[in-house]
């Protein structure tokens, strides 16, 4: 009978843009971006009657199942969204959210500007890393959070996440700290949707398509992250208790399903997303002369474009967005020049007001060698400035300077986990040698380091 009565149902391998068909698939719609329209997928036959099994056979291509939601007016959704974060979040947040909505036009931007970042947001624990990530999947329609790709995942396993998503972003949370080095050299390959080649056991050459970008929540900070790596990213740095979320309303899953209603309204952008890319660049190179850096807020900066279009209004001024996140992106610019110098000095000042203290804050080892405990310099540096800093800052800001020679901190028994400069050109600092006794720790450091 079924031999008789055959019927086609349309199965797509990749969620996300169909570019033949020029539709957006989601796992419960398809949205067809050219005649605005919105229908079921699968759009199976209303005489094919399936039990539970069968239908769940016909779905084996991608075990992700986003749902887009429907209602009369997105456009109160995408409003109350955007009055939310705007009220809560600060501009880098508000930039590394447009991005990853833009992420839904990621072959537009591959193909005619100079590249799509990705978005990483580390820091604190309980800042708020998992509550923003979660918010942008349910943009997307991922509201069962299991469905988020794993931070333990393996390099392979990540690309081959990217693969078989188009222009859907993969979302990763709680990158696991082995896992770091790889993330960046992935970076480098996703920004450009560079596709990664190796042979089989048989001989054959086997190609891993990049087709989207990607979106990570991390508790630990990329030590060894050039300038080169920081332009390919939009790097969100949170600190516990930095907002407040107490009352932030997409905690929900029934808040968060909402969410997904808007999408399609941006989707429909798609003819028009490269127009508003172009004048948002040309605005953000006026307070920006680093062209990759342009690129990637300009790409933040239309999908706000979009989103005050849709609106009517102006929500946001995208002019002041990347005034306010270029101040903060300052640090992340300046990482080449000479902070390092200025470090040293205050390392010095400090010494000298007898609040940083040889042998319990830092040493001087095999007589060029600064080895010095960042925790602790930081609450020195806070107590008698009055002005608070992170360790990750000072790494950040030294991380490409010639003279340090590890910023990945090794146990040292006076001080603890110190970093490693080499400041055999700095006699101002190592004149402290002359002023202090060589301790019996230092001696066995001295040593060890030698041997």
């Amino acid at each position: 009978m079924l031999h008789n009565n055959l019927k086609s149902v349309v199965i797509y391998t990749n969620l996300g843009y169909q570019p033949r068909e020029n539709v957006y698939v989601i796992g419960n719609k398809k949205i067809f971006v050219e005649n605005q329209t919105i229908e079921d997928y699968p759009k199976l036959p209303d005489d094919l009657h399936l039990t539970e099994e069968e239908t769940l056979q016909i779905l084996p291509a991608n075990s992700l199942a986003p749902e887009l939601y429907e209602c009369e007016n997105p456009e109160i959704i995408l409003e109350e969204f955007a009055e939310t974060v705007i009220k809560t979040f600060d501009a880098p947040v508000l930039m590394a959210i447009a991005i990853v909505i833009g992420c839904c036009f990621f072959d537009i931007f591959i193909s005619n500007v100079q590249g799509f970042p990705y978005v990483i947001f580390y820091g604190d624990s309980n800042a708020g890393k998992s509550t923003i990530i979660h918010m942008l999947a349910a943009i997307f329609g991922i509201t069962n959070m299991t469905e988020l790709t794993s931070g333990t995942s393996t390099i392979v396993a990540l690309r081959a996440q990217l693969e078989k998503m188009n222009d859907f972003p993969v979302f990763i949370e709680e990158l696991d700290e082995k896992r770091i080095q790889n993330i960046e050299d992935l970076g480098k390959d996703v920004f450009s949707a560079v596709p990664r080649k190796k042979s089989s056991k048989d001989g054959k050459e086997i190609v891993t398509e990049i087709n989207t970008s990607f979106c990570i929540g991390t508790n630990h900070f990329f030590e060894t992250l050039t300038f080169a790596n920081f332009s390919r990213c939009i790097p969100i740095n949170l600190r516990r208790r930095q907002f407040d979320l107490s009352n932030f309303e997409y905690h929900s899953k029934e808040a968060l399903k909402k969410l997904s209603c808007f999408l399609p309204k941006i989707l429909f952008y798609r003819d028009k997303i490269l127009d508003f890319y172009r004048e948002q660049y040309r605005i953000a190179k006026i307070y920006c002369d680093y062209a990759r850096i342009c690129n990637n807020v300009a790409i933040g900066m239309a999908v706000w474009s979009i989103i005050n279009d849709i609106l009517k209004k102006e929500v946001l001024n995208t002019e002041n967005l990347v005034k306010d996140y270029l101040d903060y992106f300052e640090l992340y610019l300046d990482t080449e020049i000479s902070y390092c110098d200025v470090f040293l000095s205050d390392v010095y000042n400090l010494f000298n007001k007898k609040e940083l203290l040889y042998g319990r804050e830092f040493l001087i080892t095999k007589g060029k060698y600064l080895r010095i405990n960042l925790n602790k310099y930081c609450t020195v540096y806070q107590s008698v400035y009055h002005k608070k800093l992170h360790p990750n800052e000072i790494k950040i800001k030294i991380a490409n300077d010639e003279r340090v020679i590890s910023l990945k901190t090794t146990d040292i028994k006076p001080i603890g986990r110190a970093i490693k400069i080499d400041i055999s050109d700095n006699e101002t600092l190592l004149d402290i040698l002359n002023r202090v006794s060589k301790t019996t720790e230092a001696e066995e450091v001295d040593y060890e380091e030698t041997t």
